[in-house]
């Protein structure tokens, strides 16, 4: 059975993306499961980590993005209509090994005019998805940081939340915006009770600052306000990281990673699983090779 986890701040600068990319990475390679990325945030930095220029620019031209399966267009030449009738061929193949599959729905700009136009929107996505997420164990849905109809799409067509959180000030403001925002959708959602906080993963931590430190208790402390829970596997900040975007490739095979970094999503992942267990009952979640 499939799961759709969407990854959700407000806040931009968190390590979303980083953390969203390296989760579909980790899924595939060390759980041997089919993944989805999906990338639904029109500055397209999960598509851009995956896909270098060119080859995103022939995929642009030649299949089309996730915008051109989102929004209607008065005009379509025959090639986007056949990628309209089968949203598999917009998919860009990240990676393949032992028969499972990670691939990448890109994104683009244009999917900017979607929240200019947001009348009807709410439901795509998920009517996207419902066409191809039975080919995959775990879909992972990229959200842009914004409280916009992009965010409603992404939560309607998700099963959890993933929240990656700066441990700084404006986090904690942020947080109550972020709670907010799902509370109102579960309050007009027709199926208020689909989608569930996963918890709040702390990213970019330096472990050097008292300030950071004091941030975290904070959070720590408004989290179980909300009821929110914190995992306890945390994503260090590490010049890999950096690296990782440029070579294009998972934290766990970047050259001179060291081990925390390396380890850390994985730690992560492990969490998460557990989580969905806690949810759904193990016997509905995704086997892996671990689970």
């Amino acid at each position: 059975m499939s799961v759709t986890i969407s990854l959700l701040n407000m806040k931009g600068g968190v390590g979303k993306t980083t953390l969203a990319v390296n989760l579909a990475w980790h899924m595939h390679q060390k759980e041997n499961c089919n993944v989805l990325l999906v990338d639904l945030d029109p500055q397209f930095n999960a598509t851009q980590y995956v896909m270098d220029y060119k080859a995103f620019q022939v995929h642009r031209k030649k299949a089309g993005t996730v915008a051109d399966l989102l929004i209607d267009q008065p005009s379509l030449d025959l090639r986007m209509k056949k990628v309209k009738n089968n949203p598999r061929a917009a998919l860009h193949k990240i990676r393949a090994n032992d028969g499972k599959r990670l691939d990448i729905l890109p994104s683009e700009l244009g999917l900017a005019w979607v929240v200019k136009n947001p009348a009807q929107m709410d439901y795509r996505l998920e009517k996207l998805l419902a066409r191809i997420r039975d080919d995959y164990d775990y879909v992972f849905v990229d959200c842009p940081p914004t409280d916009s109809v992009l965010t409603t799409m992404a939560l309607t067509a998700s099963d959890y939340l993933l929240i990656p959180m700066r441990p700084d000030r404006f986090s904690i403001l942020g947080f109550a915006n972020l709670i907010e925002t799902i509370k109102t959708f579960r309050n007009n959602c027709p199926d208020p009770h689909k989608v569930e906080v996963l918890g709040i993963v702390f990213t970019q931590v330096t472990g050097t600052s008292e300030v950071e430190q004091q941030a975290m208790d904070e959070l720590r402390s408004e989290a179980t306000k909300e009821k929110t829970e914190l995992f306890s596997s945390r994503l260090k900040y590490s010049n890999s990281f950096i690296r990782s975007v440029r070579d294009q490739t998972p934290i766990f095979e970047t050259l001179y990673a060291h081990t925390n970094p390396k380890s850390a999503v994985g730690k992560i992942a492990d969490e998460l699983k557990a989580r969905i267990h806690h949810f759904s009952g193990k016997q509905h979640a995704p086997k892996g090779k671990n689970s």
